[in-house]
């Protein structure tokens, strides 16, 4: 077993959850439905994955852990096992054409045994309607199934759902761990601690830095931070020319909201205590983020972080992106005295 092994992964990253299902198994007391939630990084595909190769292993190990090698491991892995159903986005979305196939598959029969996996990875990403749909299968198992839906963020997801599958929220990554593993692979310490925010992947990570994107958007928040404190009706006309062409797609439109958090959330925490540069997500703008601690109120800098974690929800809603952060924008400058 390499140390880049499925089971090295899942030990590493989420060493009680691995233990807790590998016993759950072996006692035969796996619910039906769990939905995971973890950012991405936390290794919830991982483990996801081990527990239907736990489940189908010919040779179990004697730490009762899949061996990754036998026939039926290898398929799992290579996705290409009959009663393992895997449903990714396709897309920004998890398309109709993909929740029909779900509601057939949930209605069969395992096809080499009595036992049938499905993994719904982003299921946050599915319609309404679509979401309702996989709760009539939910609620009413047909057969011997088990449902591992995942997420990023369990928040997004309909009430209905949450309150039907056993919400398993898995560990985040260590913080230094995560510099560390930044370090090596060649991201600048300036870009660090904003990534560690956005994302706990060192993949995810490393697809932010390519052709520079990271270091443009930072530098096109860290700008648009400054107009705003300064009280410049320019900051609107940035988020046309600056903010916006960021993001060609829903991912991007929502790193830049999460990016326009963290700007802020720089502020916040000068205002109560002394923050290295390197420890801010904007280290660029730190003497403004740090002026504004001292010109605003805890009162106006709750309002105005509270205004920009609202437009999360508001991209979930489906409302124009540059929309979006006009809005917040014109709203953040009526709060910052001039």
């Amino acid at each position: 077993m390499t140390e880049d092994s499925l089971v090295a992964r899942v030990k590493r990253l989420q060493p009680q959850l691995l233990a807790h299902f590998m016993t759950l198994i072996s006692e035969n007391r796996l619910a039906h439905a769990y939905l995971f939630n973890g950012a991405d990084g936390t290794g919830r595909q991982d483990l996801a994955r081990l527990i239907a190769m736990r489940l189908f292993c010919q040779n179990v190990t004697p730490e009762g852990l899949p061996c990754e090698t036998c026939s039926e491991c290898r398929r799992i892995m290579a996705g290409d096992h009959p009663d393992v159903v895997t449903v990714v986005p396709d897309g920004q979305r998890i398309k109709v054409d993909q929740v029909r196939y779900l509601k057939s598959e949930f209605s069969k029969s395992a096809v080499e045994g009595n036992q049938k996996i499905f993994i719904v990875d982003q299921v946050d990403r599915m319609t309404t309607g679509a979401a309702n749909s996989l709760l009539k299968f939910i609620e009413e198992p047909v057969g011997n199934t088990v449902a591992l839906l995942l997420t990023a963020n369990k928040n997004l997801l309909l009430p209905t759902i949450l309150s039907r599958t056993q919400i398993v929220d898995l560990l985040r990554v260590a913080p230094t761990a995560l510099s560390d593993e930044l370090a090596k692979v060649g991201v600048v310490p300036s870009q660090r601690y904003l990534l560690s925010t956005l994302t706990e992947s060192v993949a995810t990570a490393q697809e932010l830095i390519e052709n520079d994107w990271l270091k443009t958007a930072q530098q096109n928040v860290g700008q648009w931070l400054q107009a705003c404190a300064a009280g410049d009706e320019r900051a609107f006309v940035r988020v046309q020319t600056e903010l916006v062409p960021l993001a060609s797609n829903r991912d991007q439109q929502g790193l830049v909201l999460d990016m326009v958090v963290q700007a802020w959330h720089d502020v916040l925490r000068q205002q109560t205590q002394v923050v290295a540069d390197s420890e801010l997500a904007f280290p660029q703008v730190a003497k403004v983020s740090r002026e504004l601690a001292q010109r605003l109120s805890v009162d106006q800098l709750v309002a105005i972080l509270t205004l920009t974690l609202a437009t999360r929800g508001q991209l979930t809603g489906n409302l124009n992106f540059q929309g979006i952060l006009e809005a917040l924008t014109l709203k953040i400058l009526g709060q910052v005295p001039r």
